[in-house]
């Protein structure tokens, strides 16, 4: 009798259990999520929300249709394809479903770089090392070679390969490593140049690295040091890639630098970009080795009347192989000193530089900033590589995107 009884209230138990299980994966698991385009049209917009609690996989569906998608770090990323003005996009979303397992952005790491593809074809690599190629030693992690529209290379090769550089290619400070982060005066090191004085962005580690179907990222601590090494300042950088239509690559930046060793003072030089660019010949805006290219600020501002000029972004373009190619620096609305100020040179240097106001201003303001022991400050940048010059590409309008992305809410 005893037995009959535990094996019923047994039975009783697992039924119940089952029911807990089939409840969790019904209709309680599907959730609803609207997007509102507010009072621009949209197009292949990056976008993320916070996703319910212990869900990490999810399937996506608009219109009967599937939307890739994944659930990283706690939130739900996907793209945005198009949504006109005033209108509204609905998604299903089916929780804990089995997601895409096609790798729309993949992440492979070595002992010196971090390679991204999207969708097979090579974006960029990230090396982290300070290697000495070309018989330069380099002192801060660099993001090179860089792939735009058709698989065309944004940035300038010099001085990061051993291989022979083109003519028109200026072979002038070396410092400007393609895409990277530096600022000449940390504490009074010199975190722009690569004298043997100058100080060094080192590399400590990746705390993740994520391949993905919509978006793949990683996630870097380094510290900012003097030409000894000590260390002044400490970083926790972030770099986001998504999968989107060849015209439209996005790379964007999270700096955090965090007070860690004690008060940090940024000085006050023009020699600096937390977001810098060295572009490739073709987009100079100099005239010089035959370019033609075209600089232009979110003000209408082009060529040297760009320079240290506030602007909310500033594009650069030019003619590649008969192609019109460009990118664009984006400075986000929360950044210090926003819009920032721009060290935008027509020889082909582009930084975003909330510091130097001393240089961009004849004197009239002063630039430093200090980070108080054990604060912490972030910065955020987007980079927009297109084609067309800035009007074809409707920079204005993508900056728009990030700037003021549209909302999107769980119903």
């Amino acid at each position: 009798m005893q037995r009959a009884v535990r094996f019923r209230t047994a039975r009783v138990l697992v039924i119940a259990a089952a029911l807990l299980v089939a409840a969790s994966c019904g209709p309680a698991a599907t959730k609803t999520l609207v997007v509102e385009a507010g009072k621009q049209a949209r197009a292949h917009v990056p976008m993320s929300i916070e996703a319910p609690a212990g869900a990490t996989s999810a399937r996506m569906t608009s219109g009967g249709k599937a939307v890739p998608c994944q659930v990283t770090e706690g939130r739900l990323w996907w793209i945005l394809d198009a949504l006109p003005a005033g209108k509204t996009q609905t998604y299903t979303v089916e929780l804990g479903a089995p997601g895409t397992e096609a790798k729309g952005v993949e992440l492979r790491t070595s002992p010196q770089a971090i390679a991204i593809t999207i969708e097979g074809k090579p974006f960029t690599a990230y090396l982290f090392t300070n290697p000495k190629p070309a018989g330069q030693q380099l002192r801060r992690p660099y993001f090179w070679p860089v792939f735009g529209p058709g698989q065309v290379t944004m940035t300038r090769p010099y001085p990061l390969t051993a291989e022979k550089i083109p003519g028109n290619v200026a072979k002038d400070h070396p410092h400007h490593t393609s895409i990277y982060v530096a600022h000449g005066d940390v504490n009074g090191a010199d975190n722009w140049s690569i004298s043997n004085k100058a100080g060094w962005i080192v590399h400590k580690t990746f705390e993740t690295v994520v391949s993905g179907p919509v978006m793949g990222m990683f996630r870097e601590t380094l510290d900012w040091t003097t030409a000894g090494k000590k260390p002044v300042m400490a970083e926790v950088r972030t770099a986001r890639v998504y999968r989107l239509p060849d015209t439209h690559r996005l790379l964007d930046l999270e700096l955090v630098f965090q007070a860690k060793y004690g008060p940090v003072k940024f000085g006050d030089t023009k020699e600096g970009g937390l977001c810098a660019a060295r572009m490739r010949p073709e987009f100079r805006a100099d005239g010089k080795g035959g370019s033609k290219g075209r600089l232009v600020n979110s003000s209408g501002e082009t060529a040297g009347g760009a320079w240290g000029k506030k602007a909310a972004w500033v594009d650069c373009s030019g003619a590649v192989d008969g192609k019109t190619l460009g990118f664009a620096i984006f400075d986000a609305p929360g950044n210090l000193r926003h819009p920032t100020t721009w060290h935008a040179r027509t020889y082909g240097l582009l930084t975003a530089n909330p510091f130097g106001l001393k240089h961009f201003t004849k004197g009239k303001q002063k630039g430093g900033h200090t980070m108080e022991a054990g604060k912490e400050m972030t910065q955020r940048y987007r980079i927009y590589f297109h084609a067309g010059d800035e009007k074809a590409a409707n920079v204005a309008e993508r900056y728009a995107d990030y700037a003021q992305p549209p909302e999107a809410a769980w119903k």
